[in-house]
């Protein structure tokens, strides 16, 4: 569990800057925002303040997703969802490459059969669609934000997606035999992939107990 807290946490604190950096939440000094009412009307939930975007909760992989400055309510919070099922689906795929990796890592094997192997995998993860994608929960607030400028109304919208660990697995089990019947040719391949996919899940098993 710990190794995989870890790739969540540095895969999450990579969003977190780079969603610092496009919200440009270094408003002015003169400006001043303020909250005119929330949707649903409840006090703001734990989840909406986290500065983490993915993590792993129990037995699912949960996105958190924002989406700023629209001013019709439900476009906001489309767009939220779409941007919460469209992150969440890569960040799995991270998880998914980077254990593979160290799976792989963990045997000895031929440079060139192990090259051609990863990119044969990472290409099979990147074309796979991500199923069993839930939105769990959204928040959305009504922000008046006035400046010199005057005054703007638009919504902040948030959204939670969670894929199940099942779900996960699933993915793993298609990225595995989608490769395995892509290196057939390859005997040092295919063996590799299989021994690579053993430790894979029993990394998988250690890390859950």
């Amino acid at each position: 569990m710990k190794k995989k807290m870890l790739v969540l946490s540095l895969l999450a604190g990579c969003f977190f800057f780079a969603s610092c950096a496009s919200t440009g939440s270094g408003k002015s000094a003169t400006t001043s925002i303020k909250i005119l009412e929330t949707i649903p009307n409840i006090s703001t939930p734990a989840w909406v303040d986290s500065t983490n975007e993915f993590w792993q909760e129990k037995d699912s992989y949960i996105y958190r997703s924002t989406s700023e400055g629209m001013t019709n309510l439900t476009a906001a919070k489309r767009s939220a969802q779409a941007n919460a099922q469209t992150n969440i689906a890569e960040q799995v795929k991270n998880v998914v490459r980077v254990e593979f990796a160290q799976a792989m890592e963990a045997g000895a094997y031929d440079a060139t059969t192990g090259g051609y192997l990863k990119d044969t995998f990472f290409s099979v993860v990147n074309n796979l669609t991500l199923s069993g994608v839930k939105i769990t929960s959204s928040y959305v607030q009504h922000i008046s934000e006035v400046n010199s400028s005057g005054e703007r109304l638009y919504y902040r919208a948030y959204a939670l997606a969670s894929l199940s660990q099942e779900d996960y697995k699933k993915l793993v089990q298609r990225a595995f035999a989608d490769t395995s019947a892509q290196v057939t040719a390859n005997k040092s391949a295919k063996e590799l992939v299989a021994e690579t996919e053993k430790r894979f899940w029993a990394a998988e098993d250690s890390t859950n107990k």
